[in-house]
């Protein structure tokens, strides 16, 4: 089944001279789609989810309710704060779905939750043709995940963080070009 985003951005897409594409954050407009956040839906295990961040969330448990509230909510930012874990400081966890049911996420998920990405963002860049040609037209410029407050998927307060939603997207695109699956 093929799914296609509800709209793309049509604004010029210009590579940044110094050849890095920071989408969290400066380079948003033009290149946002590369976020987990961007509305493209995919399907996968037979299921529809909104974005990229939702399928990513519900991950975190086979609990068939915990799947139904994210995929049910209307951001990926909610779902994000759904799959909060319940031990995270109240701050993060006061609208944890797993706080509030006395249940914990899945015990492997820092072992598996890049290849759960990786899965999900090769279906947004499989299922959605033009976030494909978009994703493709980024050359071989650096993808970089600017967050501040992503050490892990992005840059990190320091900067030194993993960029993994970055590399991961470049992996795809790599691969997209290659036509290595």
């Amino acid at each position: 089944m093929r799914i296609q985003a509800p709209f793309v951005l049509t604004v010029p897409r210009i590579i940044p001279a110094d050849g890095r594409i920071l989408y969290f954050g400066r380079d948003r407009t033009a290149f946002g789609f590369l976020s987990h956040f961007f509305p493209s839906p995919i399907d996968l295990d037979g299921e529809t989810w909104p974005t990229v961040e939702h399928f990513y969330q519900a991950q975190k448990s086979d609990d068939p309710d915990y799947r139904d509230a994210i995929r049910a909510t209307l951001s990926p930012g909610f779902a994000k704060r759904l799959a909060a874990p319940p031990t995270a400081p109240r701050r993060i966890s006061q609208n944890s779905w797993f706080k509030r049911n006395g249940r914990e996420p899945r015990s492997d998920w820092h072992d598996v939750k890049a290849d759960i990405m990786r899965r999900a963002d090769r279906a947004k860049f499989e299922q959605n043709a033009d976030l494909a040609a978009m994703l493709l037209e980024t050359g071989n410029a650096e993808l970089i995940e600017d967050s501040p407050g992503e050490p892990f998927w992005g840059v990190g307060p320091d900067g030194n963080g993993g960029n993994w939603a970055g590399r991961i997207l470049m992996e795809i695109r790599r691969s997209m070009v290659s036509g290595r699956e």
